[in-house]
């Protein structure tokens, strides 16, 4: 039998809180390295590996992530049908909505709706489990979403209570939908047959989501609709109107049509799963040593068990503990016990109304053509340490709002500075007037790395103005190099 394919939509909207100091604003969860040198998002796209089954995806990010979404595409050597960027996140049921509607599929079409911060390792066990599904989305007449056996009584989790088989499919029906439970409740669960962890990884065909849109959360799904109808494409991303989009009502899938329709079931995953939901998650999933810890970066462990452990910045060392969760970035530092999962989405919340530059953004953050590093920063100043990789290139760009001098500390950079460009080496320096159409190549086989230090009065990175970007996927986007100041 000849399945039909089916269109991914992926969601890479989500704040992932828990995950801090790793998961930040502007770079969440999804598109962080956690475990290996892929990110979440990464990981979501090789799941998709089977040109028989899968149709390219359709990507649901935020607007302000739509740079770090064409940057991983490019890093996994992956593509998209197309990505969709959200003026503000307004929950799933729009996120979904939006991605139906800008589509614009046929009503036979299938949709596999996949959160972008999940780890499944057996990709084989997901794909069946989809498989098996299909003939029952096949028929219109069923919205599959997948249930996870669970492992453990977990209180951060919604439950699933399924009821009997449908036919000889995989699926069974849903009964019943379980609010994210207490312990006590929680430890009831686990214990009983069909209970299931709700994943939030739904499977249905066009016609059917869209008739139970229009049956039980019609305001939603109109609302969208307008916000669409004034949108805008741009290649092959599509940003629906921001006004518009503010209204449509905040709430997830679940709440807006899972819990009404009389047509949802529920298909047991053939596989492992993970939501990486905590950082107690995280050292589940690790490897450990003799002691039971996690230990990664420049750490180091004396009489402790059962910790994670880990830093990409200074050196730490812990002694005498049990059960804790150290994480270290170059500017942030969370000490934490492993089994308070729920802690740290508090604190993050506590942080917002202090020092929030620490929940909003890293220090140093990773570019395809290499990294930078902000190493001091001040009312009119910031200075920054770059590297640029071999063969890569900054590209030309400008600032309205900073003049820059670039220090050459190793390699040998081709800088363009307006219509100028030379060769410089370790010692040599350019200064770069506000305006200036500027950017680097790295011809050679080894790194360059340079110190540049930026005067002026904003230092955001929508500060950095694009003549051109090698970089980004958009077809619109493969301009050509350009020399013009502002």
């Amino acid at each position: 039998m000849t399945h039909q394919r089916i269109t991914p939509i992926i969601l890479a909207g989500g704040s992932g809180t828990r995950l801090w100091p790793l998961s930040r604003k502007d770079m969440p969860k999804q598109f962080c390295a956690i475990e290996g040198e892929e990110s979440l998002f990464q990981k979501s796209l090789k799941r998709l590996d089977n040109a028989e089954l899968f149709n390219l995806p359709i990507i649901v990010c935020s607007s302000n992530h739509q740079s770090i979404v064409s940057t991983q595409l490019l890093a996994a050597n992956k593509q998209a049908q197309m990505i969709i960027q959200e003026p503000e996140g307004r929950d799933t049921a729009a996120a979904i909505a939006l991605a139906v509607q800008v589509a614009k599929a046929d009503a036979s079409e299938q949709f596999l709706v996949m959160p972008s911060d999940h780890e499944i390792e057996d990709l084989e066990g997901f794909q069946n489990t989809i498989k098996q599904a299909q003939p029952i989305v096949a028929n219109h007449d069923r919205i599959v979403t997948l249930g996870i056996e669970p492992a453990y009584p977990e209180t951060g989790f919604g439950y699933i209570r399924a009821g009997q088989s449908l036919g000889n499919s995989n699926c069974n029906a849903l009964l019943e939908f379980i609010e994210k439970p207490n312990a006590a409740k929680a430890e009831i669960l686990v214990q009983e047959q069909n209970i299931y962890w709700n994943a939030g990884i739904f499977f249905f065909s066009d016609l059917i989501i869209r008739n139970e849109f229009l049956v039980h959360s019609a305001g939603i799904f109109n609302d969208v609709a307008r916000s669409v109808a004034m949108g805008k494409w741009e290649g092959k991303t599509f940003t629906p109107d921001a006004a518009e989009f503010s209204k449509v009502n905040a709430i997830s899938l679940d709440y807006a049509v899972m819990e009404k329709t009389e047509f949802a079931c529920v298909a047991p995953l053939q596989a492992d799963w993970s939501d990486m939901g905590s950082w107690k998650t995280v050292w589940d999933l690790s490897e450990k040593d003799e002691n039971q810890n996690v230990s990664r970066g420049r750490s180091y462990i004396t009489d402790t068990q059962r910790s994670l452990i880990q830093s990409d910045g200074p050196v730490v060392g812990v002694c005498g503990l049990e059960d804790i969760v150290v994480v270290a970035n170059r500017d942030a530092v969370l000490v934490t016990s492993k089994e308070n999962p729920q802690g740290v989405k508090k604190l993050v919340e506590q942080m917002k109304l202090g020092d929030a530059s620490v929940v909003k953004s890293h220090c140093s953050e990773s570019r395809p053509w290499g990294r930078f590093e902000k190493v001091d920063k001040g009312e009119t100043h910031q200075v920054k340490n770059i590297k640029v990789k071999p063969g890569a290139e900054l590209p030309l760009h400008y600032h309205f709002h900073r003049c820059e001098h670039w220090i050459v500390v190793k390699g040998i950079a081709t800088v363009t500075v307006k219509e100028d460009v030379s060769q410089l080496i370790p010692g040599q320096q350019v200064l770069i007037p506000q305006g200036a159409v500027h950017g680097l190549q790295n011809l050679t086989d080894e790194t360059v790395e340079l110190i540049a230090v930026q005067y002026g009065s904003y230092f955001g990175e929508d500060d950095v103005i694009r003549v051109e970007d090698i970089y980004e996927c958009s077809d619109n986007n493969k301009s050509i190099r350009k020399a013009a100041a502002a």
